[in-house]
């Protein structure tokens, strides 16, 4: 062992040593001593193993605060997301609320036993069409009517009965009538498709109900018609299809299909012009009679008797 006080100066420079931080001539002094003291030799390696626990030590702090910091950014994430998640179903709750209520007010108010219905569409070429659907106690009528500047072109008038097999088409133009029977004008004569909701295929399905708030968006306006109405919106398309709705009936007051109708050069599959489809309804209750929904004689027309069945569409 070296004398003494060459240890003491060699073990005040061992901490820098094993930090790697004394300069050439010092680091030389230190190694020549440490090659002949086994004292400070050991020495050094107790200071090894310290600065070796400090290390880990400050390495396990880190590596923790690391985590910390991570498992704090993925609650960040999973908070953001839940609050995305909630603000998305309660905006769907909301608008599933409102269209099942506009579906069921529409329900209650085709409960009716007595309605009229009107729907009239500007077509091309200066026509309009004008549908208008008289319905009291299961009896139904629906008269066609196709305008112009010369007058009704086309007139097709359709009766039947609710839950009945048959359904009389007369087109007053050619005095000519057609009874069809079969299951398709059962089908035709159900109740739910007389009184039909026009922006729900099938009113009764839980899932319809889901698809319809998911597809469109819904708002409300008071534009061209006096009082407050809801919008309906099809997402799908852009916003290029929408219907208005009476608050009150739940009810159609408009249905909009934009550039829904296009015309060409005869000819030709060049576009000549693009418009708005738009149908315009209006219904009033309790105001139809029984003449109104009266089989008129039928000895005045020409009759055609027709059996129509799904088997014989398919065929």
């Amino acid at each position: 062992m070296k004398n003494k006080k060459e240890c003491e100066i060699v073990q005040d420079l061992l901490v820098n040593y094993g930090d790697g931080i004394l300069n050439p001539e010092s680091k030389k002094l230190v190694e020549e001593h440490l090659a002949e003291c086994e004292g400070c030799q050991t020495e050094l390696k107790h200071i090894k193993e310290d600065i070796k626990g400090n290390d880990n030590k400050e390495q396990i702090e880190l590596d923790y605060l690391k985590k910390i910091r991570i498992k704090t950014k993925i609650r960040s994430v999973i908070i953001s997301i839940g609050i995305i998640v909630l603000i998305a179903f309660i905006i769907f709750l909301n608008n599933f609320i409102k269209i099942n209520s506009i579906i069921s007010r529409a329900e209650n108010s085709l409960q009716s036993n007595n309605f009229y219905k009107e729907t009239s569409e500007i077509l091309f070429d200066n026509h309009t069409s004008i549908r208008k659907e008289y319905y009291k106690d299961g009896k139904y009528k629906s008269v066609w009517e196709v305008y112009s500047d010369n007058g009704i072109e086309t007139s097709i008038i359709e009766y039947a009965n609710i839950n009945s097999d048959e359904r009389i088409y007369i087109y007053e133009t050619d005095k000519k009538a057609i009874i069809e029977k079969g299951d398709i004008s059962e089908m035709k004569n159900n109740a739910n498709s007389i009184k039909n909701v026009p922006f729900v295929i099938n009113r009764n399905s839980l899932f319809q109900k889901i698809g319809t708030t998911f597809v469109y968006s819904i708002d409300t306006d008071t534009y061209d018609y006096g009082k407050e109405y809801y919008v309906l919106k099809n997402r799908s398309e852009n916003n290029i299809w929408e219907i208005w709705i009476d608050k009150e009936t739940g009810l159609p007051i408009k249905e909009i299909n934009r550039g829904g109708e296009k015309s060409f050069f005869p000819g030709t599959n060049v576009v000549k012009e693009v418009k708005d489809n738009i149908q315009e309804y209006k219904y009033e209750f309790n105001k139809v009679t029984d003449e109104d929904v009266k089989v008129p004689d039928l000895s005045n027309y020409t009759v055609e008797n027709k059996v129509v069945n799904m088997e014989d569409m398919v065929k």
